[in-house]
């Protein structure tokens, strides 16, 4: 019994001695293993899967040959930063080249819509006093008494037997329909001052005029619209490249 007793302190003591003789396993030492395992682990599930994981709220898990790559961008962050500014996403994947031919498209498109409003909006107010010169409703009035004997477009008249309505009325403010009315409909010639309906001078240069000046001015809307396209379909582009 001594004996045996005697045997287990002396195993215990050398094995105290051995365990003694061996340094612990740093931290760096057992992160390198957990890391190398879960590669392996990873690698493992690509193969038998052969998924590509990504992990929520856009922060995409990266391939195997990324995993220590410092470097690695995520393409769900690229394509938001390019939702919002066109070759932001580029940028934060370091390609530069990318980043400014759509920034500079982004630049140039928003700065060709400011440009063409301005001079439509330019070219509106110029028609409208225009217009505010050259056209009278007085005029206008005075030609449907004196001629139909009704002081309102809006009212309803007997004329040959028959009833008779107007299709357009002449707003009572000077709206934008206002404008465009005075212009377009032949029942608005007479309030042009170039015309008189008492010798029949029904045809109005001052109003091919006014009808050319619209046109430039709807021209300029179109082309700032179409800068306001390209510049939307520079962020779905940049957004997918």
């Amino acid at each position: 019994m001594l004996r045996f007793s005697l045997i287990v302190m002396l195993t215990l003591a050398f094995s105290a001695l051995a365990l003694g003789s061996s340094p612990p396993a740093s931290a760096n030492e057992i992160g390198k293993f957990i890391q190398q395992d879960e590669l392996k682990t990873y690698r493992q599930l690509q193969e038998w899967t052969g998924a590509k994981f990504a992990a929520s709220e856009f922060e995409d898990f990266p391939m195997t040959s990324d995993l220590l790559n410092t470097s690695y961008r995520s393409p769900s962050k690229a394509f938001l930063y390019s939702m919002m500014i066109p070759g932001g996403g580029q940028l934060y994947n370091h390609s530069t080249f990318k980043a400014g031919l759509f920034m500079a498209v982004e630049v140039a498109s928003w700065a060709d819509w400011l440009l063409n409003h301005q001079q439509g909006q330019k070219k509106t107010d110029d028609y409208n006093n225009f217009a505010d010169r050259e056209w009278s409703a007085e005029r206008y009035t005075n030609w449907l008494i004196e001629t139909i004997g009704i002081v309102s477009d809006t009212a309803e008249f007997i004329r040959n037997d028959s009833t008779m309505r107007f299709t357009h009325h002449l707003p009572a403010t000077k709206t934008q329909q206002y404008y465009e009315m005075i212009g377009k409909y032949d029942q608005f010639r007479y309030g042009w001052s170039d015309t008189d309906y008492l010798i029949g001078k029904d045809n109005s240069p001052l109003r091919k005029q006014y009808l050319s000046d619209r046109a430039t001015a709807n021209s300029y809307f179109t082309k700032a619209k179409t800068g306001a396209i390209i510049a939307i379909a520079n962020h779905l582009l940049s957004a997918f490249s």
